[in-house]
């Protein structure tokens, strides 16, 4: 017998078994939260499977995440049971959606949809530190919230925001910061980077890769992977993630909940 049987409509499904029932999917291990309240609700049928669970993130409230094969969401989202749990969902707050970008035509992301692609790796690249590679304390927070302002504003990264953050830097012969970026715990609990900017001066010295290669080498040694969410539009950052192993599991589409 199956471990999870074929369903004809969706069913709840408990958030510490949510990882089960989507055969260990790598990006819903990166963003489901085990300790939300709210059951996630999954259908599987074929050897298929649909999910969408609540997602609370650190910089854009709390959303719902749709995951899976595209024809079981669609299904997933018409049904009545996804009615009354999305409307659950809401009333605890959520007013954001993610989905695949395969299952934007669903419906629920309201105007324009940001796009994003979600990456993670368990291996650990060699990458020659470059002089003037530091880690960066907390009484650093203004100076590298002054960097991400003026050249990288539409950042998740919030330095020093939340504890177990780690921050690390490349610093001039001078002392000026020149390249930032962040590793820190995703509500979920897996390592996520955030904030990776280089100045425009020190663009092309391969210091953007030195700072992910550190990150990443620390989190892989302490929860053996580490994770990333890139704007698809992002090409050059996403040849450099890749070069360090990174792998992309998911294209998003994210907005306002319709």
């Amino acid at each position: 017998m199956s471990r999870h049987p074929d369903q004809t409509t969706p069913t709840e499904v408990p958030m510490d078994r949510l990882l089960s029932f989507t055969d260990q999917d790598p990006a819903v291990r990166a963003e489901a939260t085990p300790t939300v309240d709210e059951p996630a609700l999954g259908l599987r049928r074929d050897g298929r499977w649909a999910v969408a669970f609540v997602r609370p993130t650190h910089t854009h409230g709390i959303s719902l995440m749709l995951r899976g094969d595209a024809p079981l969401l669609r299904e997933l989202a018409a049904s009545s049971p996804f009615a009354s749990w999305s409307d659950r969902a809401r009333a605890k707050g959520a007013n954001a959606v993610t989905l695949p970008r395969t299952a934007e035509d669903i419906g629920l992301i309201a105007g324009e949809p940001s796009r994003w692609e979600f990456m993670s790796t368990t291996e650990v690249v060699p990458v020659a530190a470059p002089r003037g590679l530091v880690e960066l304390p907390a009484a650093d927070r203004a100076e590298i919230q002054a960097l991400l302002d003026e050249h990288n504003p539409g950042t998740d990264g919030q330095p020093f925001a939340r504890p177990r953050q780690r921050w690390v830097g490349v610093r001039d012969e001078r002392g000026a910061l020149l390249a930032v970026g962040c590793c820190e715990p995703e509500s979920s609990g897996a390592p996520v980077l955030a904030g990776i900017t280089v100045v425009p001066s020190a663009r092309g010295l391969g210091l953007g890769r030195a700072v992910t290669a550190e990150l990443t080498r620390v989190a892989v040694a302490e929860h053996g992977w580490s994770t990333l969410g890139m704007y698809s539009r992002n090409d050059r950052a996403r040849e450099v993630y890749r070069s360090l192993g990174y792998v992309v599991h998911a294209e998003w589409s994210s907005g306002r909940l319709a």
